[in-house]
């Protein structure tokens, strides 16, 4: 997929490369998950329980995921009476634990994934942390800094949804070519605990999705403003909020939890409105869809997925480490494109000089995307 015309290279913003990705918690296979949840229905009882039921099915063969990470250990758990989180409520009904309880394990869970993904030594001279599932002032990255006596600057980005590592990695970008030194450092942090959210008797189709897609994830990496061997150059960015789609996507607090709202027409929205949007941001930078090797795409969902490749008019091979990231780990929200560059990053078949166009898609509905380019 090159171009044989002549490229004028695009300086880089700055290099991301150490991608540290984290095992978050315990493994679940996914056939297991979706069972656990079938039978968390079957002992609710209750109207809509047997439709409910039947598309956990359909989504267990179909949704592309294999198997995923949680914090939670009662997803491993038969019995309720041996759950802490998800303990049975009276009858036979589920207990609704209080948003408190969920943000208590967020913040154990983030601090301990912090101190493994953030390398001990030298202070960076920024701090990003990157999380959309939970809530705690001071955040993991604050509370490491002060154990370790970092004087780093230290920045949060909140409440943005799956689409949120691309501003991270921009942010961390302009940081480093601004601060006029060679040196700069930024390091990014990406926490994400979804799996804190599900709703194990939900009926409604929107959140028997959530149930079935999302695992927990955490990963960090760095942005520099010296070329390093084994990076990945930033050469551009860009977003786009698509006018009147606000309701398509949305994610909120609730009492109990954290409530995705999710409209079946995201993934026709998305289709509609890739190519227009790749188009601009390529020939921005002076190229063609032609001249890109490789596609980072977040994998919210196979139907997400199917319809970005149809826009571009790419073979469902183009979507590969994005597919392979959804069947080991689910989506894992913000953490999901960081996991398909450490693969892209591995992969000897991506190679140096090829240029990689990452698109992800989140609450707005936001469009994002950034060009990379691979780097020996």
């Amino acid at each position: 997929m090159h171009s044989s015309a002549p490229i004028m290279p695009t300086p880089p913003i700055a290099y991301l490369h150490d991608f540290r990705p984290l095992h978050a918690g315990a493994r679940l296979c996914q056939a297991d998950a979706v069972a656990w949840l079938q039978g968390a229905l079957a002992r609710a009882g209750g109207p809509g329980t047997g439709r409910a039921r039947r598309l956990y099915e359909r989504l267990g063969r179909t949704c592309g995921v294999k198997s995923r990470e949680t914090v939670v250990g009662d997803y491993a758990r038969a019995d309720p009476r041996r759950m802490t989180l998800f303990r049975a409520g009276p009858g036979r009904s589920w207990r609704r634990p209080p948003l408190e309880e969920r943000m208590a394990l967020y913040e154990a869970a983030s601090l301990r994934l912090a101190a493994r993904a953030v390398p001990a030594g030298r202070a960076p001279d920024w701090l990003i942390q990157v999380s959309c599932t939970g809530y705690a002032s001071p955040h993991a990255v604050q509370r490491l800094a002060g154990r370790r006596g970092w004087d780093s600057r230290i920045l949060h980005l909140g409440h943005m949804g799956c689409h949120a590592s691309l501003p991270a990695a921009a942010l961390a970008a302009d940081l480093v070519r601004g601060a006029g030194r060679a040196g700069a450092r930024a390091r990014v942090f990406c926490v994400e605990l979804c799996t804190l959210h599900l709703v194990p008797d939900a009926r409604e189709d929107e959140q028997v999705v959530v149930n079935s897609l999302f695992g927990d994830g955490a990963v960090s990496f760095e942005a520099s403003a010296r070329p390093r061997p084994r990076s990945l150059a930033l050469l551009a960015a860009a977003e786009a909020v698509l006018p009147g789609s606000e309701g398509d996507m949305v994610w909120r607090l609730a009492d109990s939890a954290f409530v995705l709202g999710l409209s079946r027409a995201v993934p026709a929205r998305v289709g509609a409105e890739t190519a227009g949007f790749v188009a601009r941001f390529l020939k921005a930078q002076g190229l063609r869809l032609a001249d890109v090797a490789h596609y980072a795409i977040h994998p919210g969902g196979p139907r997400v997925i199917e319809r970005v490749l149809q826009a571009l008019d790419l073979p469902p091979s183009a979507a590969r480490h994005s597919k392979e990231v959804l069947r080991r780990r689910g989506n894992m929200s913000s953490c999901t494109l960081p996991f398909v560059w450490a693969d892209m990053l591995k992969d000897p078949a991506v190679r140096p000089g090829d240029k990689i166009l990452s698109l992800a898609f989140g609450p707005g509905l936001t469009t994002a995307a950034n060009l990379l380019e691979k780097r020996a």
